[in-house]
């Protein structure tokens, strides 16, 4: 039984990928914001759920904010089955508004949810995983960090940083035997928690002196929904996306994956990136550093 730490697990995607991960068998380890007080429905549904499917999982008590958090959460896994083998970066928090109208204080504290988090995590878990030689670090990004869009400057900011902590860090642990794996959904309008909690720009009067693109703020959920091809988007479609990947042999697990039911057109500029990358790191007299050590 393979052993899963998913940070965000309380609703949307994290939430839909512990109970997919929980039907197929996965140890899996939800970490929730004080799952015994303000969340503890969250986390009796998700108990109740492994119940019905006779499957396993433990809700454990974890704020990325909080490095304590993190190695604690990492620990209850280790204590309990003596090894990690895949941890799910999942949490995230959307920012939507003028760029100017978010404070400092607003963009630091995306970094702080959308990577640094990420990074608390990822320290409290390598330890683990480099003694083992072996382990999963997945993250749930955006093919927003591929084409940019206006009006969330603090959320593709924040993404575009977790993208390069994933993609940076992977290079340095294939040789330690530790894939990475970064899943980039495009959009997913509806069936998350994530517009609902939007965080908007705090410093209103910045925003006003914005009337000329106040029709393309507007317009900003029409033209999302824009790029859809059909009218579905289904979030389920992330988690099995996950769960297929992570069934995958080592070595044979790709570092970029997306779950586009749009236009967006990401996987052309990931083929590039790839090509290019591959064609700097061989010229480095780095390409090893390209692909995990068995």
């Amino acid at each position: 039984m393979k052993t899963v730490l998913i940070s965000g697990s309380g609703s949307g995607m994290g939430l839909l990928t512990a109970q997919t991960l929980i039907r197929q068998g996965y140890a899996v380890y939800a970490g929730v914001r004080d799952p015994l007080g303000r969340n503890a429905a969250r986390r009796e549904a998700l108990e109740r759920f492994a119940a019905e499917h006779g499957g396993f999982v433990r809700v454990v008590d974890m704020d990325i904010h909080a490095e304590a958090s993190c190695v604690a959460a990492v620990q209850q896994v280790i204590d309990d089955h003596g090894r990690l083998d895949i941890v799910i970066h999942n949490a995230a928090h959307l920012y939507i508004g003028i760029g100017e109208g978010f404070t400092p204080e607003q963009l630091a504290d995306s970094f702080n949810t959308n990577v640094i988090g990420a990074h608390r995590l990822n320290r409290a878990a390598l330890p683990h995983m480099r003694r083992q030689g072996d382990g999963v670090l997945l993250y749930v990004g955006s093919t927003i960090t591929r084409i940019v869009t206006p009006f969330l400057v603090p959320y593709i900011t924040g993404k575009y940083a977790l993208d390069a902590l994933a993609e940076v860090t992977a290079y340095e642990l294939n040789p330690l035997g530790i894939e990475t794996v970064i899943v980039m959904p495009g959009i997913f309008p509806d069936g998350t928690s994530h517009f609902h909690t939007a965080a908007f720009p705090a410093d209103a009067g910045r925003v006003d002196g914005y009337a000329k693109v106040q029709a393309d703020y507007d317009q900003l959920d029409r033209g999302l929904r824009n790029l859809l091809r059909g009218n579905d988007a289904p979030v389920q479609a992330v988690a099995d996306e996950i769960s297929r990947v992570l069934a995958l042999p080592k070595g044979d697990k790709p570092m970029r994956t997306t779950v586009d039911f749009g236009d967006y057109g990401s996987e052309a500029i990931d083929a590039v990136a790839a090509v290019q990358t591959a064609r700097v790191f061989n010229i480095m007299e780095m390409g090893h550093l390209l692909s995990v050590t068995r």
